[in-house]
This record gives structure tokens, sequence and C-alpha cells, in this order.
């Protein structure tokens, strides 16, 4: 017998047996000491590399010097893991880790030798202020303002949790004012977590918002200019809504940077701008649109015919030595190639458009100021308001007028419009309101006294809106001059609200109303009840001033009215920028009502 075999093969039987019923394991080797820096600060998360070997994954206990943390990953034999705490208080910690098996946390080494660190007392910033829209529209651009401020004056960035995503702005000077932005794709409350952190990595307190986003009332783009020399200058014109041929622009001047713009409709980029021929003057009339070109004036005195892609195409009179220099133009009305337009030397002037040239065939001294844009009737006859208290009707040549009635003995007449029936509605000083027969104006077929001085209405299918200086808005029966509503608006915490624009009338039920705050009020036509409000200026990516503007309603310096846009949404010219609200796709102008908006249509041609 081979005893040398025999006990071979037993031995090789016992180990085949001792693998089947599972071999002992062996915990991981004990890990050297946690690699990282000798001190840190007060708040800053530090990290420390640390790393051994085993048979099978690892993951690791690190003993912070009082607190006891396990990762939840896991790390390959081997394979070098970070990990990161922070310390509430100035003091040395001795730190330590262990390493046990992921498969078998019975399974553990024994404590590495201790890393001491230094943290060293410093103050943690703070967030100051988050300043977070009102409500964030789905899809587009939602601008946050974060101040913060740290009181060792470290340089701080600021850290947002979106949710889905995550925002570092870098670093910034203490205190910071830093404005981010993020689009949020759904329909929800979005919870918006902001932190500030110092150079040293030291974190403030979180500040939680919670906006609510939507798919209306509130602003989907912002628009000032970006001329270095002239920068976050706001438009300062009525604005035009038109397609160029190749998208739907918003046309208006910036007096501030001397220039007229078209800006993209749909996200509020600026497309394209043209000058003045003088470097120091600005385009200050309200423009409107005929035949493609677009007529507006200056205060060089020189009126001007734009192309759609603001090539000029003609100006008059084209001599800054001519008398009318500096004398500036009001807005036009048209009749096919007839322009009508006001200006400060007291007439109205009548040119033809003649495509490379503008013809002056006539102008009519007033002997009073003409006040806001004229209006042309359906046989070509032309409305215009004094500042002398008078309404006055006149033909289309200009040779003289037909009436002219004497609404007050003296004051400013707002308006005119003009109904589908032809009635003339105005306005005028004393908070008064007028119908008036266009065949024989005097005496009036209505004049009711509403609660504050009104400016130009606007004429629905079936009610007249108008805003009072009160902060009221009315709905009245054009044939009787009965109230149907009138509904008094302020926002919550706002200030008290004037309104002196026109307001906007859509198709399917609703109107709108700018207040001189720069906050756009949707209503009800039929019983005025308020849909809902949008403080423009809340929108705005930087705090700012929201001064007045004059209250004189000259040609050139009455409030830039608000338009829409083919999908709804409306452009509101306000006084630190231009804003485009969200509005409904199935709610543009309304195009049976006989005077929606100001200069009655989206290109403001007042006919």
């Amino acid at each position: 017998m081979n005893w040398r075999n025999t006990t071979a093969t037993a031995v090789l039987a016992l180990v085949v047996l001792f693998c089947m019923t599972g071999c002992p394991t062996k915990p991981p080797a004990t890990p050297g000491a946690p690699i990282g820096p000798d001190s840190t600060w007060i708040g800053a998360s530090t990290t420390f590399k640390v790393t051994t070997t085993a048979k099978g994954n690892i993951r690791y206990t690190m003993d912070w010097s009082g607190k006891i943390e396990t990762g939840a990953e896991s790390y390959g034999s081997g394979e070098t893991a970070l990990v990161s705490h922070s310390w509430a208080t100035a003091n040395t910690y001795n730190i330590k880790v262990q390493a046990i098996l992921d498969a078998e946390s019975t399974k553990a080494s024994a404590w590495s030798p201790t890393k001491s660190v230094k943290v060293i007392f410093n103050n943690a910033p703070e967030v100051i202020d988050v300043n977070a829209p009102p409500l964030g529209v789905k899809d587009a651009d939602a601008f946050f303002n974060i101040l913060g401020s740290d009181q060792d004056g470290d340089s701080l960035r600021v850290l947002v949790d979106w949710g889905s995503s995550k925002t570092d702005t870098g670093y910034f000077l203490s205190p910071c004012n830093v404005t981010v932005s993020h689009v949020f794709t759904k329909i929800e409350t979005a919870m918006v977590v902001v932190t500030i952190q110092d150079w040293k990595g030291t974190t403030s307190a979180p500040d939680t918002v919670y906006v609510p986003i939507g798919t209306v009332g509130g602003v989907i783009w912002h628009w000032w200019s970006s001329d270095p020399e002239n920068l976050d200058e706001p438009l300062t014109t009525s604005a035009i809504v038109v397609s160029d041929g190749e998208e739907e622009v918003v046309m208006s001047g910036c007096e501030g940077d001397l220039r007229f713009y078209s800006i993209r409709a749909a996200k509020g980029k600026t497309k394209k701008s043209a000058q003045t021929r003088s470097p120091d003057c600005a385009f200050t009339g309200h423009p409107g649109l005929a035949n493609g070109r677009i007529i507006v004036g200056s205060d060089e005195g020189e009126l001007y015919a734009l192309a759609l892609d603001l090539n000029k195409d003609w100006q008059w009179p084209d001599s800054l030595s001519e008398r009318g220099t500096n004398i500036e133009w009001g807005a036009p009305a048209f009749n096919g190639y007839n322009i009508y337009i006001g200006h400060l030397d007291d007439s109205l002037f009548f040119f033809q458009d003649a495509g490379s040239q503008g013809n002056r065939i006539a102008a009519y001294g007033v002997n009073a100021s003409v006040i806001d844009a004229p209006a042309i009737d359906a046989t070509g006859n032309v409305i215009f308001s004094t500042d002398s208290g008078y309404l006055v009707k006149i033909d289309g040549n200009l040779n003289s007028p037909i009436w002219r009635a004497p609404l007050l003995a003296n004051g400013e007449v707002h308006g005119p419009i003009i109904g589908g029936d032809g009635t003339i509605y105005c306005a005028a000083e004393g908070s008064l309101l007028y119908a008036i027969d266009p065949a024989t104006p005097l005496p009036t077929k209505w004049t009711i006294t509403l609660d504050g001085d009104v400016f130009r209405p606007a004429l629905g299918q079936t009610a007249l809106f108008v805003g009072s200086s009160f902060g009221t808005v009315y709905s009245i029966n054009p044939a009787t001059g009965g109230i149907n509503w009138q509904k008094p608006l302020k926002t919550p915490y706002g200030p008290d609200e004037q309104f002196s624009t026109t307001p906007i009338v859509t198709a399917n039920g609703y109107v709108y109303i700018q207040s001189e705050n720069d906050v756009l009020y949707c209503l009800n036509q039929a019983d005025g009840t308020l849909i809902w409000y949008c403080d423009c200026p809340l929108y705005l990516p930087r705090s700012g001033g929201n001064s007045h503007r004059p209250r004189r309603m000259q040609l050139t310096d009455y409030l830039p009215n608000p338009s829409i846009t083919s999908t709804g949404n409306i452009i509101v010219v306000g006084e630190e920028a231009t804003y485009c609200v969200a509005g409904y796709a199935d709610r543009p102008l309304d195009p049976v009502a006989a005077w929606p908006k100001w200069q009655k249509n989206l290109s403001n041609a007042g006919k």
C-alpha cells in the first residue's frame, strides 16, 4: 500500500470539502491614515483620500473624532476613495478609517493610524435675499437675483440646486449680488435651494424658495439695450408687432441709446437697429407701419420711412438746416399711401409715400398743440384732438375743418377712436369721456364723468374699455354711456395704480391693461373679473427704481402703449425694460372689434 499517495489523496479531498462548505474570508488590510490637508475652516467640506486592499469590494467607516459614518458606496481593492466632512467648531481633530467587506460587514479591518486636522474658526457666509420671479413660465428663462455677504470679506460663489440640475456661479467679491437663470420644463411648484460658499469652503445655511411654474401670466423675456455706452436702456415708444418676412418682430425706438430696434418676438433678442442721421439724436415719435414702411419721427426734426430691414427709404425734410429742425413728430395714421401726423409746431401734416421719397402735400396750422395720434374714418376724413379743448374733423386734403367741436373751454382732449358705425369716442381733462356723432358733434351723443383722468379708450365688440388715473378700469356701453362694470385694481403690496395707456381687447373675452407701475392686468370683458396680473419689474434680473413718467401728454411724451403678438403674448413697453408676458394662443387681438388697441391694430395704422 502506497501511504504517500493515500495521504495526498486524503489531503486533496479535505481541501475540496473545505472549499465546498465555504472558504473563510479575511478582513481587509488595515488602511493607512487618511490623506488630506492638515488644516481647514469651520463649515468647509474637507476631502480626504483612503485606500486598502481586500478580496472583494470595500466600504469605509470614518471616525471623524466623535462622529462615526459608514459610506454607502463600495470600492474595489486598491481603489482610492474620496471622503468628505465638515466641522462646526474650531478644534484639533484626530480622524481615522476602518475598511469593511461590502459582502460581509462583520469582516472589518483594524482602525488606521490617526490623521490630525486643525479646524480654524471662520464666519459662515449668509444668503441675504433671494429675489425669485412670482411666476415662472414653462420653457422660458426665469431669473433669480441672489444677494449674499461674508463677515470676513471672503470671495463668494452662489450654488443653486434646481432639483433637476445645479448651478455654480464662480466667485464674486463680498457682498455679492448675482443673477442666475434657469429654464423650467414642467408645470409644477419648483423648489429652488440656494447656498453661498466662501473661498475657504465654508457654506451658508440653505435658503429655499418655491416658484409656481405655469403657461400664462409671467414674463417670457425682457429687453433693454446692449450698447456698451448706453447699457440697459429701455424702449421708449409704442411698439409695432409685424412679420418682417422672416419672423414676427417687435419694433420701437430707444431714446436712451438713440436707436430704433427690431426685436425677435419669440425670444426678445435684438435683430437689427437703425440710427438717425445726426449721431446725437433719437427716434422719439411713436411709429406706425403702412405699405411695408415704418414712419417714425426724430428729435432732430426729421421724419423717417424705414423698410422692414430698417434701411432708410426716405426722410423729410432731409436737411437739418431747413425750418422745422429739432421740432418733433407725433404718431402717424394712414389711409393707403397717405400719411397724417402731428408736428410740435402746432400743425397736422399730410404726406404721400412715393416709395423713394415722402412728398409733403399739405399742413394745417392748429394754433394749439395736437394731442395724441390722429384717426382716419371710413371716408378718409382725419379726426384729431388738441390741448385747447377741441376735437377737430378735417378732410383728407387738410383744406379746412369739417367741424371743430369745443368739448372744453380749455384743456387736453385725448383720443380719438372710431366705432364701427362711425361714432367717435374721446376723453378729456376733468375725467370726461365722450361719444360724438360724426356728422353733428354737439351736443354729444353722451358724456360721462369717471373717477379720475382718462385717456384713449379701446372698443371691443360690445363694450368700450378705459382706465383712470385713480386705478379703476371701466366697461362702458358704447351706445348709452352706461357703466357695465368698474373695477378698482391694485396688487396686494404695490403702490396705488394709475392707468394712462390704452387697453388691449382680445378675441375670446379678455382685456389687458397696463398700469404706470408696469403691472399688466388681465380681466374678463364680461364682468371685470381679474384673471391674473403680472408685476413686470419683479422679473428683472437686477433691482432698479420705478419713478413715474411725466404726466404731460403731448405728441412724443405720452406713455408707450402695450401691444400683442399674433400668438397672444403681450408686449409691455415699461419704464425699466420692455417685457413679453405670456398670454393665450387662442386670444390674440380681436379681429372683429372696431378699435381693440392703441391706433387700432398691430401696425398702429389708426384707420
